[in-house]
C-alpha cells in the first residue's frame, strides 16, 4: 500500500497468493477465497482500509514515501557475493 495504494481488484489476487492466508484459512476451517472476501470486507467496514478511486489505501496517519525512493530492486535481485 505504500506504493500508492492496491487495485480494488487485484487485492484478493493478491492475498491468495500468500501461503499464511492458505495456512490460516485451513486453521479456521474456511476456503481461501471465503477468509481473504471477509478480511478485505471487515477492514473496509473498521475503517482499517478506505477505497478510493478504485484503490484501497491505509486508513492510518502516515507520510508517503517519495516515488523514488521505491525505485530500487528488490533484495532478491541483489547480486550475490561470495562468502569470506
Amino acid at each position: 500500500m505504500i506504493r500508492g495504494g492496491i487495485p480494488d481488484d487485484e487485492v484478493e489476487p493478491y492475498l491468495h497468493a500468500r501461503a499464511w492466508l492458505t495456512d490460516a484459512a485451513r486453521l479456521l476451517g474456511r476456503t481461501p477465497e471465503a477468509l481473504a472476501a471477509e478480511l478485505i470486507a471487515m477492514m473496509l467496514r473498521s475503517g482499517a482500509v478506505v477505497l478510493r478511486d478504485g484503490r484501497l489505501h491505509a486508513a492510518a496517519e502516515h507520510t508517503p514515501v517519495e516515488t523514488q525512493t521505491l525505485r530500487v530492486p528488490y533484495p532478491r535481485s541483489w547480486p550475490t557475493t561470495a562468502p569470506r
